[in-house]
């Protein structure tokens, strides 16, 4: 053979490596990118129903978060493509037979190197360069955000601490306008002694260092500190103006917005350098950030020397040993790299080896690998193959022996064969995504966890809690998955085929899917009902533990803040679940248009004798008859026709932390308060609309496989891929105009799956059926 048609063949194989490593890169980065960036929106969208935030400040927050995904999964993407192409030509003995022709190692392992060292350019360039622009972005995107709050702080009928030391009601007004109406103002004094100002207007005159809050037609009134006892004095006043001055932090955010940080996080290339050669504590803040970016940078082409390294030894299996090989990598590197920037922070190891000890292991692994044998993993493959074949699709022939005995009935051999390939490509696929939510999450938290000290029991206890939540977010692209995978499989393999000419129609073929997502359908529903409301009440105050702040108080600890909607009241309480009854209770009881007290009645504790009526134990009333106060003191005080017990009750107000009964019962609520319910009644929506996703999934994805599967599984992957993404961008679009009011809630939460549903049942109508 002469040695140009030598260097052509060689030529050939390595584009045909490159060929098939590629394809999986780009399948599995749009995969991954579009599973995190999903993670990403959903707090974000949260956070945006609260923050009132404008379609432009949401869009930079989305914008700024890609740089920050892609630093993960470009790695990610380069292992699992060099696993999978790999481990697929293994199977297909593609491999052996190179080996037969005279190819070797390092002949098949450099066209994944080279993508590799292509993809570490681009990675370098993002971690270098886009990444602390991305962190800059997502710091401006909060101040400006935090800046649109303080334009107007009060939501119309909600409690608000905004207002450093207050708690202001305000019955009406305009939020948008920042005009204020009936306003209440609770304020604890340091001496003990309470202010409450109420006025039948006001308004928030704001310059760059600070804000006057301007009342109209105000009453102030002083309660002295319990401790004054008998001397203490009650004062009433009455202005036809009032102003407080206070210091909102506007100009500490404007000096923020406009200042340079010198935060490692935001730090380029060369600022990193220069600070990384000062010293002390920022010096070694920065040293480790630079070396942490760098080690990132270089991953892709450490991934792509382990997978080429690791793949080549695999020769059964498929696709599916090199998802689970790739899988058990990326969380070993994970692991072993936050061990190394723990022990970085601690002063145990130097920043230079905390970051670079888990691509050293990866390398030590890839020589390693190298040096085996050709099988090391014969075992491992042969049994891991063997429970594939279990839960697989069965051959032709395997099937058409028992048709006579079960034509028509269900389940046949190919439904039982079906529902259990659809298991195992589920519970693979869900694992497989779950992990990498994980791991991206952790690293998210990583430095608080540090810097907090924070305990692994902690730790462990929020990934814990968080699970129901990644599985409800989950379940819908791994039901797709699971779907084109095993109808793709059964295209590819002829078997549609077979099943056509034994006389049953497609519709037959789908019954095993649409039962599968009925039951992932119905999980989803339980798990959003029953597990997740209490579930992120307590990771989310497990992630404010970790991150140093203050849990958002949603359960009995804590004084609890209620404006009745039926009376002039607002009451002020702790409540007692064990006795059902109010503890540090206090009433304050409004004229007729709801803008002066009339009335302040507290006690210690306050116990419903039935439905309507509390009996109030060592009461003080405050009468207040214009500017005069009276004070009486009774050991036992009844109130007849009181609001029922249940409404004292704390309960969460974030979406995610109730069940549909539970925000239905909210929603209703702020309605009666007055309360813009826009984007709670989308959320509400999108809970009905949530489980029938997974089963649209199901219904899309078997059309979508036996179109496509013949073509090969990568394309039905590709197409699985596409979906997810198109369906993440037109759910999250609707759920931003249902929150804006352009469109009406049902709408919003349902024409997602309705579109997909329809998409569905016109890729059903263009397939034999």
């Amino acid at each position: 053979m002469s040695t140009a048609k030598l260097v052509f063949q060689k030529r050939l194989i390595a584009k045909y490596i490159l060929a098939a490593a590629l394809a999986y890169f780009v399948l599995s980065l749009a995969l991954l990118t579009a599973i995190l960036l999903a993670q990403q929106s959903e707090r974000f969208a949260e956070l945006a129903l609260y923050a009132q935030l404008p379609f432009s400040l949401f869009g930079q927050i989305e914008l700024a978060s890609i740089p920050n995904v892609l630093v993960f999964t470009l790695p990610m993407a380069v292992l699992a493509a060099v696993m999978i192409g790999f481990a697929r030509m293994g199977s297909d003995s593609e491999i052996v037979a190179m080996r037969a022709a005279g190819v070797g190692t390092w002949a098949m392992l450099w066209p994944v190197l080279a993508l590799g060292l292509m993809v570490t350019a681009a990675s370098f360039y993002i971690n270098m360069k886009e990444a602390p622009q991305s962190a800059r972005g997502l710091r401006r995107a909060a101040i400006l955000g935090a800046l649109r709050k303080l334009d107007s702080p009060v939501e119309p009928r909600t409690f608000t601490t905004e207002l450093p030391g207050s708690v202001i009601y305000v019955r009406d007004g305009i939020k948008a306008e920042g005009v204020w109406g009936r306003v209440f103002i609770y304020n604890q004094q340091a001496d003990g002694s309470t202010r409450i100002l109420t006025s039948r207007s006001g308004r928030i005159d704001s310059s760059i260092d600070k804000s006057e809050l301007v009342l109209k037609d105000a009453v102030l009134t002083i309660v002295p500190s319990p401790t004054a006892g008998e001397t203490g004095q009650y004062v009433a006043e009455r202005s036809d103006q009032f102003r407080i001055a206070f210091d909102t932090g506007r100009g500490a955010l404007l000096s923020k917005l406009d200042s340079a940080e010198t935060d490692p996080d935001e730090m380029e290339w060369s600022e990193l350098r220069k600070a990384a050669a000062s010293g002390g504590k920022e010096g070694r803040d920065a040293q480790r950030m630079l070396q942490k970016r760098l080690a990132f940078a270089f991953s892709p082409l450490v991934f792509a020397f382990l997978g080429g390294a690791l793949g080549l030894r695999v020769r059964r299996g498929g696709r599916g040993i090199g998802v689970v090989l790739s899988l058990g990598m990326l969380i070993v590197y994970y692991l072993i790299f936050l061990l190394g920037e723990s022990l970085s922070r601690t002063g145990t190891v130097s920043p230079i080896i905390g970051a670079w000890m888990a691509s050293g292991l990866m390398l030590l692994m890839s020589f390693a690998f190298l040096r085996l044998g050709r099988h090391p993993f014969s075992g491992l493959v042969a049994m891991i193959r063997g429970n594939l074949r279990r839960g697989g699709t069965t051959t032709p022939g395997t099937w058409t022996s028992s048709r006579s005995a079960r034509h028509w009935g269900f389940p046949s051999l190919l439904d039982s064969s079906m529902l259990r390939t659809l298991f195992t490509s589920f519970v693979l696929g869900f694992l497989s995504l779950v992990s990498i939510f994980i791991i991206f999450t952790l690293f998210e938290l990583w430095r608080f966890i540090a810097m907090n000290r924070t305990g692994l029991g902690m730790v462990a206890k929020y990934v814990l809690f968080l699970l129901p939540l990644v599985t409800v977010e989950l379940f819908p692209a791994t039901m797709l998955i699971a779907v084109l995978v095993t109808y793709a499989l059964l295209a590819k393999r002829s078997e549609a085929i077979a099943w056509w000419a034994c006389g049953q129609s497609v519709y037959r073929l789908m019954i095993p899917g649409l039962l599968f997502g009925l039951t992932a359908a119905t999980g989803v529903w339980i798990i959003q009902e029953h597990l997740m409301p209490r579930a992120n009440v307590r990771q989310d105050a497990l992630r404010a533990a970790i991150r140093g702040g203050a849990a958002r108080a949603t359960t009995g600890t804590g004084l609890q803040w209620l404006a009745s909607a039926e009376s002039n009241r607002i009451y002020s309480y702790e409540f007692d679940e064990q006795h059902q009854a109010l503890t540090d209770l206090a009433i304050y009881d409004f004229d007729a248009e709801g803008v002066h007290l009339q009335k302040v009645v507290t006690g210690e504790q306050g116990s419903w004798r039935s439905n309507t009526d509390l009996v109030i134990k060592d009461a003080q009333s405050l009468n207040l008859r214009g500017l005069e106060v009276q004070r009486e003191k009774k050991p036992e005080l009844e109130f007849k026709g009181f609001e029922a017990p249940q409404i004292f009750k704390p309960t969460a107000d974030k979406p995610s932390q109730l069940s549909s009964k539970g925000l239905s019962e909210y929603l209703k609520s702020a309605k009666r308060r007055g309360m813009d319910v826009s984007a709670l009644a989308v959320a509400l929506q999108r809970k009905y609309a949530g489980p029938l996703s997974v089963m649209v999934m199901a219904f899309l994805g078997i059309p979508l496989a036996l179109s496509f599967g013949r073509r090969g599984t990568i394309i039905a992957l590709c197409s699985a891929v596409a979906v997810s993404l198109a369906y993440w961008g037109v759910s999250g679009g609707f759920q931003q105009l249902g929150n804006h009011g352009l469109l009406p809630p049902p709408v919003a939460g349902w024409a997602p799956p309705v579109i997909f549903a329809a998409a569905g049942t016109y890729f059903l109508a263009r397939i034999r059926t």
